[in-house]
């Protein structure tokens, strides 16, 4: 039997906003966790880091 869909809900990537290079990819398994991480980061205040989807494609 093979598994429907992605082990992975949400992937996105820390990158840092004056060069533009990836800092870090980070994957979560549930909408819960990637709503605590956004919560998290807008508390750390980071400055000179933001963070964007990565861009799955589709598979066929």
């Amino acid at each position: 039997m093979s598994r429907i869909g992605t082990k992975y809900k949400q992937a996105i990537e820390l990158f840092d906003e004056k060069t533009g290079t990836v800092v870090r990819v980070i994957r979560f398994r549930n909408f819960i966790a990637f709503d605590e991480f956004l919560k998290d980061f807008k508390a750390m205040r980071y400055p000179g880091y933001g963070w964007r989807y990565i861009d799955k494609g589709k598979r066929r």
